[in-house]
C-alpha cells in the first residue's frame, strides 16, 4: 500500500502533500523482529530452529504424550516452591529453556525408534543443532531481548488500552535494551554457562582465538568471549533499537501525542498547548506563515473558554 510509484500512500500525497501514514503500534512492533531475523543470520537461525523442533514434537500424539510424560516427572522439582525461574518464564522461547530435558527426550526417541526414516534424520540433525553453545547463547539472548518488549507488546495489542499510554512504554522498553547491551553481557554468560552446565553441553574455552568457520588458518585476532559480545550481542541489541528509532519515529509519535490533545474527555483534561504547536511544524503547508502565530494564539484562547 505504500509503493513509491502506484502505492495508496503515493496517491494520496500527490493530493496532499502534507499527509503523514502512520502504520499500526502493534504491527510495527512486530515487524521490528522481522526485520531483525531478516538482518542478522543469527537470529533467523534460532528461529528456524525452534520451528523445526516444535514441528517434529508436535507432528505425533506419541511424542507430544512423551514430552508430558517426561515433563511430569520433571514437575517437583520445575515447582519448588524456593525455584522462581519457572513462575518467570512464559512464551516459547522461555518454555523451550525450561523443558529442554524433555525435549531433548524426545528428540532421542525419534532418533531411535520412529519407523520415519525423515524424522529421524530430522531429530538427529535438530538434536545436534540445539545441544551446542551457540544455540544456547542465542535462545537465551533472545529470550531476553524480546522480554525487554513484552510489556509493550501486550499494551499495544490490549483493545481497552489508551494508545498514548501504551506509547509510554516505548521510551522505557528502549532503555531497557540499551541498559542490557551496556551492563547484562557478564549475566548472560552466566545464565549461558549455568544452562550449558545442567543440560551437559559443552562450552568452548572463552580466551581461545575465534576461528571463523573451519578453518584455523583464518583465526581472527580475537577471542570467542570477544566474538560472543561484540559480533552477536552488540549486534543484535543495536539493530533492535535501530528498527525501533525507524519505525516508531519522532513525527509519528508527535503526531499521535498532538492528536490525542484534542480529546474532548474532562474538559479537553489531556491538553498541553506545547504538543499542539508541535503540529504546526508538520502542517506548514496548511498554513501562512504570517498568520501562524496569531491562529495559534485564537487556539488558545478558545480552548481556555471552553475550559471556562
Amino acid at each position: 500500500m505504500q509503493g513509491q510509484l502506484n502505492g495508496l500512500k503515493t496517491l494520496i500525497l500527490n493530493e496532499t502533500p502534507s499527509a503523514y501514514c502512520i502504520h499500526c503500534f502493534a504491527h510495527q512492533l512486530q515487524l521490528t523482529l522481522v526485520a531483525l531475523a531478516k538482518k542478522d543470520s543469527n537470529v533467523d537461525d534460532i528461529f528456524c530452529l525452534v520451528i523445526n523442533v516444535l514441528n517434529i514434537v508436535g507432528a505425533s500424539f506419541k511424542r507430544k504424550d512423551l514430552l508430558r510424560k517426561h515433563q511430569a516427572e520433571q514437575l517437583e522439582e520445575l515447582l519448588n516452591p524456593g525455584d522462581t525461574h519457572w513462575s518467570s518464564h512464559h512464551g516459547t522461547l522461555a518454555n523451550l529453556i525450561v523443558l529442554f530435558p524433555s525435549v531433548i527426550h524426545v528428540l532421542e526417541f525419534t532418533g531411535c525408534e520412529c519407523p520415519n526414516y525423515t524424522d529421524r534424520l530430522v531429530a538427529k540433525t535438530l538434536m545436534d543443532s540445539i545441544k551446542k553453545f551457540d544455540f544456547a547463547f542465542m535462545l537465551h539472548l533472545m529470550w531476553k531481548v524480546l522480554m525487554m518488549t513484552n510489556e509493550l507488546s501486550s499494551s499495544l495489542q490490549r483493545m481497552d488500552q489508551d494508545i498514548v499510554k501504551a506509547m509510554g512504554f516505548l521510551a522505557p522498553t528502549k532503555q531497557r535494551l540499551q541498559n542490557m547491551r551496556d551492563n547484562e553481557f557478564e549475566s548472560l554468560m552466566d545464565d549461558v554457562s549455568s544452562f550449558c552446565d545442567k543440560h551437559d553441553i559443552v562450552i568452548p574455552e572463552m580466551d581461545a582465538s575465534n576461528f571463523p568457520g573451519k578453518s584455523k588458518r583464518k583465526a581472527l585476532d580475537v577471542t570467542y568471549s570477544q566474538y560472543l559480545c561484540v559480533e552477536i550481542f552488540y549486534v543484535v541489541i543495536d539493530l533492535h533499537l535501530q528498527e525501533f528509532d525507524n519505525r516508531f519515529d519522532a513525527v509519528s509519535t508527535d503526531l499521535l501525542l498532538g492528536m490525542a490533545n484534542l480529546n474532548p474527555v474532562n474538559s479537553f483534561g489531556s491538553f498541553e498547548f506545547g504538543k499542539i504547536m508541535r503540529l504546526d511544524e508538520y502542517y506548514m503547508n496548511e498554513f501562512e506563515s504570517k498568520s501562524l502565530e496569531k491562529k495559534n494564539l485564537l487556539l488558545s484562547l478558545h480552548l481556555k473558554k471552553c475550559w471556562h
